[in-house]
């Protein structure tokens, strides 16, 4: 018997799409084995939209693009009740860029797509350019600043940026007010009209403990673009393609993202991650596709000079987002954050100034001076020490960033790696921890997340 996860009804209420999935792989590659899935489209009275009346080979775009890479490893059938034909066309193609970046995959993980209907959809008439993905970071925002105007679409899908759902729901209420704040205050600033979109997607799809599991120890992937962000990188493109169904009724044909592509030592590398452009080249569909990405050979210390001067030519304020938690302020700790504030200081901003409201400068240069900072990979450090002028001074930690030029990006790299398993063999010491480890402990066994 075929191993099949199925849409098996779609449905919309005005902003809203709603499917019915049923996993019948007997594998438990969803949380259960009948899921409710959901995409809502936020602001949607500016521009008279609504899901209902779209093509169904519209409507499941969302869900197709998020389902589809199980397929590619567990032999799974993915039946839809129709699909556009020219993102069916392109499965080969999409298949084959994500083996290149994540894999090599394995033909046999190949997998199968069926669908009852194969519809070829006409674009309407454009009443936008272009839509562009703004997440509130330094990449977005510049992408932002570079395509000005109301032949814009900003849109945002906070989902792709919490990388942990909070076990407090309160917590993701406020960060989801926190971002719709900072895309309608940056749509004021730059004149484009603004969206965002919601989807349950990560938090009630998929057993992504599971899927993580058994690509690491059972198909063994061990590129470095798996390494650096796994299961959720592979995810990425495909859930923020949630907002496919919009584009598609503003007939919008081009999606635009900032670039995450980042050199070390000036040598021309690409972002090893699900945001790369190899990957986004090749999803096409009824008539929508990826411009080149903005800023893609630019280092991102550059854009950040760029973002300043534009806002002081223009009197204007941008705060920046790049926290990985999902709370109404940014915490200052987490490595984004810790990128984005030295990004900021290099440029001799004030981080308040930019959004960062918890930042403090002693707390802040103890981290840094503690190898608390640390980046899987050297070339975000590389760029924010060589963007450090030596006969500057800079009027917000100017000793910290003198002393990290002095000890330079390479020497700063093996410390803080170094540090960082002493730090985890120190924690076996703490044996008031002992009970928190051991309940940690029963529950991976036990396969339940922690609360």
């Amino acid at each position: 018997m075929a191993k099949t996860i199925e849409i098996v009804k779609v449905s919309t209420t005005g902003d809203t799409i709603r499917y019915e999935l049923w996993d019948n792989t007997g594998l438990g590659l969803l949380k259960k084995q009948k899921v409710e899935a959901w995409v809502k489209f936020h602001n949607v009275e500016c521009f008279g939209f609504s899901a209902k009346g779209l093509p169904e080979s519209i409507l499941v775009l969302p869900i197709t693009l998020y389902l589809l890479p199980v397929t590619w490893f567990y032999g799974v059938e993915l039946v839809v009740p129709s699909i556009d034909k020219r993102l069916y066309e392109r499965l080969p193609q999409i298949y084959n860029s994500y083996s290149k970046i994540y894999g090599p995959f394995k033909e046999e993980w190949h997998g199968k797509v069926t669908a009852k209907t194969i519809v070829e959809n006409k674009i309407p008439e454009s009443r936008f350019d272009n839509v562009i993905f703004f997440s509130e970071g330094i990449d977005a925002v510049h992408a932002g600043i570079n395509n000005l105007g109301k032949s814009n679409v900003l849109v945002t899908v906070p989902s792709i940026e919490g990388p942990e759902s909070s076990s407090k729901e309160i917590s993701g209420q406020h960060f989801l007010v926190a971002k719709s704040r900072l895309i309608r205050e940056f749509s004021a600033v730059s004149g484009s009209d603004w969206l965002m979109v919601t989807n349950n997607f990560r938090m009630d799809i998929f057993d992504d403990s599971k899927i993580q599991h058994d690509l690491r120890h059972i198909f063994a992937l061990n590129s470095a673009a798996f390494l650096a962000d796994g299961w959720f990188g592979i995810k990425y493109l495909g859930n923020l393609l949630s907002s496919a169904p919009f584009a598609y009724a503003m007939g919008i044909p081009t999606l635009i993202m900032g670039s995450a592509f980042e050199p070390i030592e000036n040598q021309p590398l690409v972002n090893q991650d699900g945001a790369n452009p190899e990957l986004s080249d090749v999803i096409k569909f009824a008539g929508i596709s990826f411009a080149g990405q903005d800023g893609q050979y630019m280092r991102r210390s550059q854009k950040m000079k760029n973002i300043a001067a534009w806002c002081a030519a223009h009197g204007k304020k941008i705060e920046i987002w790049a926290c990985c938690k999902d709370n109404a302020e940014q915490c200052c700790m987490c490595h984004k954050c810790m990128r984005t504030l030295l990004n900021i200081l290099c440029v001799k901003e004030k981080p308040v100034d930019w959004g960062f409201v918890n930042f403090d400068e002693k707390k802040f240069s103890h981290l840094v001076r503690f190898y608390r900072y640390y980046e899987n990979n050297p070339c975000w450090i590389w760029d924010i020490i060589d963007s450090i002028d030596d006969d500057t001074v800079y009027p917000y930690c100017d000793k910290l960033l003198h002393w990290l030029k002095k000890t330079g990006y390479k020497r700063y790299f093996k410390r803080v790696r170094k540090m960082k398993v002493i730090r985890k063999w120190l924690r076996i010491v703490k044996v008031h921890k002992y009970p928190h480890y051991v309940k940690v402990m029963f529950s991976k066994l036990a396969g339940k997340k922690l609360e």
